[in-house]
């Protein structure tokens, strides 16, 4: 793990604040430590919303579980190797290595 000591951090609470002056290791107190602030923007309501809509489709598509499954039962589903192989390879590639 690399640390980088030229970020400036807010020091814990209770602790003085130190600021690195670039030089050769020497620090120097500081007497304001810079406050953080964050807004949100209006986009998390659309990702809220996509969120619940997505969370409301099934995990299943069943019509296209009975289609094929009515072809298993009838003989007439049929899978090359080629294609075997390339849905494994698929897979493989947006699964993260363990």
């Amino acid at each position: 793990m690399r640390i980088d000591l030229s970020s400036n951090f807010l020091p814990a609470e209770g602790t003085p604040a130190v600021q690195s002056d670039g030089g050769a290791g020497g620090v120097a107190p500081t007497s304001k430590p810079a406050s953080d602030s964050a807004q949100l923007s209006s986009n998390h309501l659309s990702a809220a919303a996509l969120t619940a809509a997505v969370s409301e489709l099934p995990d299943v598509r069943q019509e296209k579980v009975a289609a094929l499954t009515e072809q298993l039962r009838s003989g007439a589903y049929e899978v090359s190797a080629t294609q075997t192989a390339e849905a494994m390879l698929s897979q493989m590639r947006m699964t993260p290595a363990a």
